[in-house]
């Protein structure tokens, strides 16, 4: 299994997945993680009926993260329309240190067929 999938989205943002990792649990594993690791001049998250998401800023880079639901991977996307190339780059190598991270602390679990 890849750390992390990436898709440019129709509004231009990136998506970066973190495959096998899904759900409120690993939400809030990661978030902890990234203050520890990243430690973000901000950070916050909501919670809905529908998901968790939030977002953290680190040296003028805005990063959004979501786990919608369980049956989707956490995902962090970086909007090109707030922040520049090199600093899509260093967002990118943040993104692969924090999903090595939080396979330190459980296995990615494989999507099922059914998802």
């Amino acid at each position: 299994m890849n750390l992390t999938s990436e898709y440019v989205l129709k509004n231009g943002q990136i998506l970066i997945t973190a495959n096998g990792y899904a759900g409120e649990d690993d939400f809030y594993l990661m978030y902890e993680i990234i203050k520890e690791k990243i430690s973000p001049e901000h950070i916050k998250f909501g919670v809905d009926s529908m998901c968790v998401d939030g977002s953290f800023i680190k040296d003028d880079i805005t990063v959004r993260m979501s786990s919608e639901s369980a049956y989707d991977y956490y995902c962090f996307v970086l909007d090109p329309a707030v922040i520049n190339a090199e600093q899509i780059e260093i967002a990118k190598g943040w993104i692969e240190m924090l999903v090595k991270e939080i396979r330190t602390k459980h296995d990615p679990v494989e999507a099922e067929d059914d998802w």
